[in-house]
């Protein structure tokens, strides 16, 4: 039978043979580091998509009220110059109440001219009161 020197020995322990190889488990304060730093990126990341919501609904109510204007514009137009004369209307898209006024300005710039201006407004619940507005002259022949 063979003997064991003491000095020969091998450790037993999982723990110091992870540590001979340079290994070594995670800790507590690692974890909680780890956690917290992923968690500021999920909220910067967060925020960044509402944002980015939120301008994409603004620039989408901006877009309906010019083509809102445009068609009211058109319309009016479309009459004959005794026609055109000023009006609004209240039309509501997808829960928004947008104001389409038309206006006629008679005589301007020059006589037998009409400067016929669309506007559309609404309201926007982080800016308030918004527009969109078209111009256009008619003249009579």
């Amino acid at each position: 039978m063979k003997s064991i020197n003491r000095t020969e020995r091998r450790p037993s322990s999982g723990r110091m043979h992870a540590h001979r190889f340079g290994q070594r488990g995670v800790t507590l304060v690692e974890i909680m580091v780890a956690t917290l730093i992923l968690g500021i990126v999920a909220l910067g990341m967060a925020q960044f998509f509402a944002n980015g919501r939120i301008g994409f609904d603004r620039e989408e109510r901006k877009r309906v009220a010019t083509l809102l204007a445009q068609e009211a514009l058109e319309r009016t137009v479309a009459l004959s110059y005794d026609q055109i004369n000023a009006w609004s209307e209240l039309r509501t898209i997808d829960t928004v109440d947008y104001r389409i006024s038309i206006l006629a300005d008679v005589d301007v710039p020059e006589r037998n001219m009409k400067t016929v201006t669309s506007t559309v407004s609404w309201r926007s619940m982080r800016t308030g009161a918004r527009s969109a507005t078209l111009v256009t002259m008619v003249y009579d022949n």
